[in-house]
């Protein structure tokens, strides 16, 4: 994590045709659900699922030309509320099957850092890809669930933007390259036996960014 971020810190000073800037984005994330439930009736409509965030951060863009390379430090915010119905017993009779209804709340912020790689298609319009490495600040949750024993994780990034001058519209979809279960030790006393919840990444992101160039901080002559 600390190469990262001196990679961020050193780049501006190192290249001369780029630029520091400011981003924020609004983020639909599918994560906090609960699985491995033998007994889960999948047909059953909770209208509960709600993952929502926001991140904010800093980036610095180096321009080459056709190509342009990315790095970020951003700060996420996330919550998911989702719910899973399912039998009490292995009976699949309607008349005898009893249904409980499990409802998650999960909140985490992270520490993200993406290395974005970017490729200028036509005019405004780019599509860029790259790694994302991600630190787990806090996370809080309305059941008890083991505690997190790896709060490093990795996630793939691709998307595409329109830029016009200092101003972009970024649409970016990241997934995580290792999958995160925790374990439900208790769920407000509703029998979950051998279920998880799922905190890998799954996001879609729309981002706005604005670009402040390096020679405004120049002193003139």
């Amino acid at each position: 994590m600390r190469i990262f971020i001196l990679f961020f810190l050193m780049s501006g000073s190192i290249f001369a045709q780029g630029n520091f800037g400011i981003n924020v984005g609004l983020n639909d994330d599918n994560f906090g659900s609960i699985k491995n439930i033998k007994t889960k009736i999948d047909d059953y409509d909770l209208d509960l699922k709600n993952s929502t965030g926001f991140q904010l951060g800093v980036y610095t863009e180096i321009d080459l030309i056709t190509f342009y390379i990315r790095p970020e430090l951003n700060l996420i915010f996330s919550k998911s509320k989702n719910g899973t119905a399912f039998s009490s017993n292995n009976d699949t009779s309607v008349l005898t099957q009893s249904i409980n209804i499990a409802e998650h709340s999960y909140k985490s912020t992270d520490l993200q850092v993406p290395i974005i790689f970017g490729y200028k298609v036509l005019g405004p319009i780019s599509l860029f890809g790259g790694p994302t490495f991600k630190y787990n600040l806090s996370s809080s949750s309305n059941f008890d669930l083991e505690e997190i024993k790896d709060q490093y994780s990795l996630s793939l990034l691709l998307g595409t933007r329109v830029k016009v001058r200092s101003l972009s519209v970024g649409l970016r979809y990241e997934r995580g390259l290792n999958n995160n279960e925790l374990l439900i030790i208790n769920a407000n006393g509703v029998n979950l036996d051998n279920a998880n919840v799922d905190t890998t990444t799954n996001k879609l992101s729309l981002n706005i960014s604005y670009d402040i160039p390096y020679n405004l901080f120049k002193k003139k002559d």
